[in-house]
């Protein structure tokens, strides 16, 4: 039972010592993170370094186990990131609905002011601005969930890919 336990601790800890790596441009520059370090921040995968030794640490079965906790891991990370997102455009949604009502209530005063067809144009323009903001930034989240969505099928397929290949050999 001990020796069991060992083992599962010595396979496990790689998995542990792995953390998400971010890439993004800060100031005209690539910079690396442990966290997310803006809205253009990309995640890559970055490989631990082959052990020295031998051989292989672990057999078949345990690799194949390892592997497969890896590629749930990933998609559990890509699944949290798409809910972030979504989140995140349900937002952007309501602070654009919430800017839109601010300004069909200053379309009102307007109304009741005699420089008011001067300040509407300009509210009008202003609403057209803050539309096309918001409208971008909830196509950009779009963008991402839809990259998320088939790096995540990417990797299901491979998953599937590998678990028949073994099932054939």
């Amino acid at each position: 039972m001990i020796k069991r336990t060992i083992l599962t601790f010595a396979i496990a800890m790689p998995l542990m010592a792995q953390a998400a790596v971010y890439q993004c441009k800060v100031n005209g520059q690539t910079v690396f993170s442990d966290r997310p370090c803006g809205s253009d921040a990309k995640e890559i995968e970055v490989k631990a370094p082959a052990r020295s030794g031998t051989g292989p640490m672990v057999n078949k079965g345990a690799q194949d186990f390892l592997e497969g906790r890896e590629t749930k891991s990933k998609i559990e990370r890509i699944d949290r990131r798409i809910s972030d997102l979504q989140n995140q455009k349900e937002d952007a949604k309501r602070a654009m609905d919430q800017a839109l009502l601010r300004y069909q209530r200053q379309k009102s005063y307007a109304n009741d002011n005699l420089a008011g067809a001067t300040w509407e144009g300009a509210l009008a323009q202003e609403a057209n601005v803050l539309r096309e903001r918001f409208q971008s930034e909830i196509d950009g989240i779009d963008r991402e969930i839809d990259r998320l969505r088939e790096d995540r099928r990417r990797i299901q397929d491979l998953a599937r890919e590998k678990g028949e290949s073994g099932a054939e050999s």
